[in-house]
């Protein structure tokens, strides 16, 4: 049962989840209570699915091989039902004609309340019905080591036309600290050609703390993904953190504590990544919306190594990763 802390059993969450990736975010009662009886009066317990109309279509289970029949209210038995040629008028159960909608709304401060966010925080609506922003929170079990991490949502993120949407939302944040994008997409397969610095993919699911008989959001596991070490491959001498202040080149390690450093080293890593040279300085001040006048050696002053690692000609930039790699006979691939 729904228990006051917001806590929701595994089997309730997997019917959200369900429910989320569904277009209208709507289920019949019939499914309910032929599949789903248990979690789904604990879902309507919490608030978290609404009646939302009626259906007046059912299954016929008399003579039509359970094809759908429409039902109409008999005025005689004062119920609704559907006629059979065999069996005359069928009784059809009320809760089976109900129609339920999950508040997002509900939703979206379940998910928030997992985090630690207060009850009065607000979500953002950034792609309508799609994605939501619920703000920043500190993760991190060691006062040492917390760190703000934004937070968002998205369903439904295997929609083609939704990626590059998604990613225009994100690039208006790009000032933000690194975060999570929670997400009921169990394979947001399409959701990799996301080119976003900073932002981590996580299927809901996938940040369940083990071992409770309740569910709830485990902060360990989205902590380590945002801001663990991460690396192009599993093999890779190359590994950087979920906030790029430190730079792992082989056995060089470069720090960054400034936060405009550390978006011009991530900017320049998505571009190594994605297989990009050297890119135009010019244009990339402007995509990270840097003052028109910023000069690459400005932002790194007091930095001594920084050339090391940034390499610098005719008004391109680039990260030096092979360079360092070489002079230690090392590879990237």
């Amino acid at each position: 049962m729904f228990d006051a802390k917001g806590l929701l059993s595994q089997a309730a969450v997997d019917l959200l989840v369900v429910i989320a990736e569904t277009p209208g975010l709507a289920i019949s009662g019939a499914a309910l209570s032929g599949f789903h009886a248990d979690a789904g009066a604990e879902l309507i317990a919490a608030g978290a699915l609404q009646l939302d109309g009626f259906e007046p279509v059912t299954a016929s289970l008399a003579d039509h091989d359970d094809a759908v029949v429409s039902v109409n209210w008999s005025g005689e038995t004062g119920r609704h039902g559907y006629f059979s040629s065999a069996v005359g008028m069928v009784p059809v159960e009320d809760d089976v004609l109900r129609r339920f909608r999950l508040e997002m709304v509900w939703f979206l401060g379940w998910i928030a309340g997992q985090l630690g966010f207060g009850a009065n925080a607000r979500q953002v609506d950034l792609v309508p019905d799609r994605l939501w922003d619920l703000g920043e929170t500190w993760l991190g079990e060691r006062k040492s080591a917390r760190r703000k991490t934004a937070v968002y949502f998205a369903r439904r993120l295997n929609e083609p036309e939704l990626i590059a949407r998604v990613q225009e939302a994100l690039r208006s944040r790009a000032g933000r600290p690194s975060g999570a994008i929670l997400t009921t997409t169990q394979e947001p397969s399409l959701a990799k050609m996301l080119s976003v610095n900073g932002c981590t993919i996580l299927p809901i699911k996938a940040c369940a703390r083990a071992g409770m008989a309740n569910f709830s959001i485990d902060t360990a596991v989205i902590y380590t993904a945002v801001h663990g070490p991460k690396s192009a491959h599993a093999d890779s001498p190359i590994r950087v953190d979920g906030e790029f202040r430190v730079v792992r080149v082989g056995q060089r390690e470069f720090h960054f504590r400034g936060d405009k450093q550390r978006q011009v080293i991530g900017f320049l890593h998505q571009k190594w990544n994605e297989g990009i040279g050297p890119v135009s300085t010019a244009l990339m001040f402007t995509e990270l919306e840097f003052p028109t006048a910023t000069r690459l050696r400005d932002l790194f002053k007091g930095h001594d190594d920084w050339k090391e690692l940034i390499g610098y000609q005719e008004g391109s930039c680039w990260l030096r990763y092979d360079d360092l790699l070489a002079a230690n006979n090392v590879t990237s691939d």
